[in-house]
């Protein structure tokens, strides 16, 4: 066994509603799901219909993906020559460090930040160089540069960032890119801040930046694993070196294309989840034994500041009342808690069960 996978801590996500079920015993159409940012509207109505009158799951899809890219250049206008699918923007992730990290070699990014980038890297033999972030939690484009070694290949930026929320002004990102390295955005919640300040259009100006997109948050397509991103073609041409054939299925670009061509009602689940999410934030906000960031995700980062309730408090609370939201063991997170924006439903009965925690308990 490589000894870096022998240390390496694997990759936790939301755990799933089985599992929760059979941990604590409560059925599964009895919980409320907000841990893993998932769309609580699901996808498209067309998508259902199209997956269930296709006739060729046979076959092989078609690697190049000629339609569903076209319809991804008009939905981004990016060209469709710059737009690289995945089975989800996590394996695009992989397959970028796989071309630019080799052993030694290292990624620069601003924790708290998605932890996948800490894993990949560990897996490729590379290392980390955690940039501490400004005062008000943003990229300090300075600090980063400061903490650039010769070794250093990417600089990975997530905006919005996941577990924090916020958005990354484009001025960081192009600030950046004349340092020579490869800058990656992931922009995975991009649609909830609004497609407006992605840094997709900057691409066409620069060799050394990519911008990564998925369908799981806003269309709703999370269990069917397709990204995609947006990077200079001569990335895209390495990267086809190193994808297996056929990763994305015939169901991703399926629904894919039914979710594009169903615009109107997607964009339409979004305004109620953004509308959700400041019901949300205010609501949290009222409870004085919490702090809540502001947030242009479809979730919000919420911090226990009475010394007298404990996290585990706080999770069993939660538990007992069958909603699960997102635990951190990192450092600065421990008493944090990630929450996915749900339906007003799901909002009210959360306000609920936090009622039910009081200081007294502890």
């Amino acid at each position: 066994m490589r000894p870096e996978i022998e240390r390496l801590a694997p990759y936790v996500g939301g755990e799933s509603l089985d599992a929760f079920s059979a941990r604590t015993g409560i059925p599964v159409e009895r919980l409320i799901k907000l841990n893993s940012n998932e769309n609580p509207y699901g996808p498209s109505p067309r998508v259902q219909a199209a997956l269930g009158d296709y006739a060729r799951y046979h076959r092989y899809p078609d690697p190049t993906s000629p339609a569903l890219r076209a319809a991804l250049a008009a939905y981004t206008g990016a060209p469709a020559e710059t737009i690289f699918l995945s089975n989800g923007s996590n394996e695009l992730i992989q397959l970028l460090w796989r071309v630019f990290l080799g052993p030694g070699e290292s990624v620069a990014l601003c924790p708290p930040t998605f932890t996948l980038y800490t894993t990949v890297t560990a897996l490729c033999a590379g290392e980390v160089v955690e940039v501490p972030r400004a005062a008000d939690g943003g990229v300090d484009a300075q600090a980063v540069r400061a903490a650039l070694r010769p070794q250093t290949r990417v600089i990975m930026l997530c905006s919005p960032n996941n577990p924090t929320g916020e958005w990354m002004p484009l001025e960081i990102v192009e600030d950046l890119l004349d340092t020579g390295r490869l800058i990656v955005v992931d922009e995975a919640y991009i649609e909830f801040a609004g497609l407006h300040k992605s840094a997709a259009r900057l691409v066409a100006e620069h060799n050394n930046l990519a911008v990564l997109r998925t369908f799981s948050k806003w269309a709703g397509l999370a269990g069917l694993r397709l990204g995609y991103g947006i990077l200079p073609q001569w990335i895209i041409a390495h990267l086809r070196k190193v994808q297996p054939p056929f990763e994305v299925n015939a169901a991703a670009h399926i629904a894919a294309l039914e979710s594009l061509a169903d615009l109107e009602h997607l964009q339409q689940n979004i305004k109620l989840l953004v509308a959700e999410r400041e019901r949300l934030y205010q609501l949290l906000s009222a409870l004085p034994f919490l702090s809540v960031r502001p947030s242009e995700t479809n979730f919000l980062l919420a911090t226990l500041t009475d010394a007298r309730i404990q996290a585990r408090d706080l999770r069993a609370t939660l538990e007992a009342a069958g909603i699960l939201v997102r635990f951190y063991n990192l450092p600065g997170l421990e008493r944090s808690c990630r929450i996915s924006v749900g339906t007003p439903s799901h909002t009210d009965a959360l306000l609920g069960a936090l009622a039910t925690l009081q200081p007294a308990r502890v």
